[in-house]
């Protein structure tokens, strides 16, 4: 009951909006960083490391990418608190949101080690990277199948969300496949765009769901 009670003033509040604009903001920052990113010179992949340079972040676009996070991550709980307003697959959205957080967690923190004790060379960084990355997928993952069988959103877009999730697998920084990212850009400003456009208050107006 006090759970129900909270999600409904949650969402009578101010907090899809907030949502939906972080979503559209952080996607956009998310495919301008990517855009960036591929503008410097194709990095080395595999055996050609050893002789040849990594393609690295620089300017804005290591802040891009870290605030474009945080946002798409505000956007998604947005997300997750739709689904639980509206009843439906709250399991699903919980998991998503959890299973996203913790790849974003395991990628900042592997960010952080190399960054302040490494000089930038921590040679455990893809004990971080991997599973991080596989978490923020999954999850996402996740959320475009909240978005598919729950109808918060048009279908046409949970379609768009999980496709552009899964792209991500194919994403890759040291090449023009940077690009791959972009896509789940769109989607989240999409996603942000029906939030903040009365998505939110037209499931904020449902009767509160039966507890389960």
């Amino acid at each position: 009951m006090a759970q129900e009670s909270f999600d409904h003033a949650f969402w009578t509040g101010q907090f899809p909006k907030w949502a939906g604009a972080a979503a559209m903001l952080g996607g956009a920052l998310g495919a301008f960083a990517s855009f960036l990113h591929n503008l410097q010179p194709i990095g080395c992949i595999g055996m050609d490391c050893p002789t040849a340079a990594l393609r690295s972040a620089i300017g804005i676009v290591p802040v891009a990418g870290s605030a474009a996070s945080l946002l798409t991550l505000v956007g998604i709980a947005g997300m997750t608190l739709l689904a639980r307003r509206s009843g439906q697959h709250r399991k699903l959205a919980n998991a998503g949101l959890i299973t996203a957080a913790a790849g974003f967690i395991l990628l900042f923190a592997g960010e952080i080690i190399q960054s302040g004790f490494f000089a930038g060379d921590f040679p455990g960084m893809p004990f971080f990277v991997i599973p991080g990355l596989l978490g923020v997928i999954a999850g996402f993952l996740m959320i475009g199948l909240l978005i598919l069988r729950s109808g918060i959103f048009p279908r046409w877009l949970g379609i768009f969300f999980v496709v552009s999730a899964v792209a991500l697998l194919a994403a890759n920084e040291q090449t023009p496949a940077v690009l791959l990212a972009m896509p789940f850009g769109l989607a989240m400003v999409t996603a942000g765009y029906f939030m903040l456009s009365g998505g939110g208050r037209r499931l904020a107006a449902l009767p509160a769901p039966s507890a389960s």
